[in-house]
């Protein structure tokens, strides 16, 4: 405390303690975050204090066009989306009903993979196709909707009259808003109800930017219940609606490395021309001392201005001139400048590097173990609480229904488990060995193992089951393939004529 506090304090307490406070809370302000200084260091940093809705609502067209630009002409865009879309969704989600009898689950198991085999709406890919499709879609313009499509049921054919079109976030009637009869709202082509949940997207016949006349009849959009359509896309702040582009951190960079990779083609061009000055000490032979006479005089009087070299060519000079050949400097760092920006690309999108750009001379056995688990984890994120919490579930359940309402399930009551694919092995014998321990332990189930690995376990049984089959027919029960896993629980556990063998053995030694 100063005098001036003393004083005050003295004359008013209440004054006192109230400079008192407001002081300590400047002095915490002061030592508060550096982040929340505002210096020289800050003063052109603006922020805005929006929501996630309302700064995507501003960007979500701009970024998404350049996006999908730089997913057509660059091809660290290309190779970093294609990247996302082969780890997250691969060769396709398995999905297996749980808790039927054997036969029930081999029959729902298969009427899940026959509609599988024609569910889109197209007719360009399988269930796995359309899954991937979206998750491109996703990656590359923010978001992607699968419209479920119902059709009349065909007695002919055990199908469920389902079938699913992938459609890209463009279909979304921006332009309507407004509310509804009942207190709900429509921001943006979305509808909500008084609570605000979505119920309802708004959706155009065509894309906006289908430019064939043909196909742009109408653009009135239709209302299609919110659980007719799957709004595919990732939440990374509470209370987003709408999903913004993978690359989005990233576009300026990709961008910039592009520009200076044309700058520096442009400088590669002009090193690779041989350019030369022709210098003259007589006043009187310089170009351009008379400003009387035209460019065609000069030209007659003291020859072309520009003149080409061509390779091996030598020319004499007039006396006293000389010729000063251009030699520009080298540039140099371009391949550290170009790493550089391709990892934060890599970085602001959420893969590897490595991955990105194809270039694994820095890395080793170890080295990419270890960057390869938070890739994974990044990844099964993604499968687990997008793909699967977002499509996979909701497609399940309308089929599901489907199915039902058309008689072609056996039960009702009866559980789903999805698997999403396994990540390549960089050393498949190693990892084996540790699939074995786990299995052994009880860490792991045979099917878990199976289904990681993009199979029906069911179906891997049975297959296995025809194939010892057609041996033993073929060959007689006795012979065995050295990977036939019977064999290896036959040397572990001796069967019981040779334990009496090596009993008899033991008892006349």
């Amino acid at each position: 405390m100063t005098w001036l506090d003393d004083t005050i304090g003295w004359v008013s307490p209440e004054w006192g303690a109230r400079r008192l406070a407001y002081r300590a809370r400047l002095d915490v302000a002061r030592r508060g975050y550096d982040a929340a200084r505002r210096d020289h260091r800050t003063a052109s940093w603006h922020t805005a204090g929006s929501s996630a809705n309302a700064e995507i609502a501003y960007s979500e067209e701009i970024v998404r066009n350049r996006t999908r630009d730089l997913g057509r002409n660059n091809g660290w865009a290309t190779q970093i989306l294609d990247t996302f879309a082969d780890h997250a969704a691969g060769t396709g989600i398995v999905g297996a009903p749980t808790g039927l009898k054997a036969r029930n689950q081999q029959r729902v198991g298969a009427a899940w993979a026959n509609w599988g085999e024609v569910c889109d709406y197209d007719g360009d890919h399988d269930l796995a196709g359309l899954l991937w499709l979206a998750t491109k879609g996703m990656g590359e313009s923010g978001a992607s909707l699968i419209r479920i499509r119902r059709h009349a049921f065909d007695a002919s054919t055990t199908i469920a009259p389902l079938s699913l079109q992938v459609l890209e976030p463009d279909f979304i009637d921006t332009l309507k808003d407004g509310t509804t009869r009942d207190g709900g709202l429509i921001d943006r082509g979305i509808e909500y109800d008084a609570k605000g949940r979505k119920v309802a997207y708004w959706l155009l016949p065509h894309h906006p930017g289908d430019v064939a006349s043909w196909r742009m009849r109408s653009l009135v959009s239709d209302r299609v219940p919110a659980d007719e359509v799957v709004y595919l896309y990732q939440k990374l702040r509470p209370g987003q609606d709408r999903g913004m582009p993978l690359l989005a951190p990233a576009v300026m960079t990709l961008r910039d490395l592009d520009s200076y990779f044309d700058a520096e083609l442009v400088r590669k061009r002009i090193e690779s021309c041989l350019a030369g000055f022709i210098e003259t000490p007589e006043d009187d032979l310089a170009i351009g001392t008379n400003a009387n006479e035209s460019r065609n005089q000069q030209q007659a009087k003291y020859g072309k201005l520009v003149d080409k070299f061509e390779p091996g060519m030598m020319t004499r000079l007039r006396p006293g001139e000389k010729i000063t050949v251009a030699t520009p400097a080298n540039s140099q760092g371009v391949s550290e400048f170009a790493q550089l920006h391709l990892r934060e690309a890599a970085a602001a999108a959420g893969v590897m590097y490595e991955h990105a750009t194809g270039d694994f001379s820095n890395v080793n056995y170890s080295s990419w173990r270890a960057g390869h688990h938070g890739f994974r984890r990044r990844m099964e994120r993604v499968q687990w609480h997008v793909l699967i919490h977002k499509a996979c579930r909701p497609i399940q359940m309308r089929w599901r229904e489907a199915a039902r309402a058309a008689g072609l399930l056996p039960a009702a009551d009866f559980g789903w488990r999805w698997t999403p694919p396994g990540f390549i092995s960089v050393d498949p014998y190693k990892d084996a060995q540790a699939d074995l321990a786990n299995l052994r332990m009880g860490k792991v189930t045979l099917r878990q193992l199976v289904e990681e690995r993009g199979y029906d376990f069911v179906e891997q049984l049975l297959q296995l089951a025809d194939d010892f089959k057609a041996v033993a027919e073929t060959l007689g029960d006795d012979f065995r393939f050295d990977g036939d896993p019977r064999k290896a629980l036959t040397q572990a556990q001796p069967s019981s004529s040779d334990k009496a063998e090596q009993t008899d053995a033991a008892k006349a030694a």
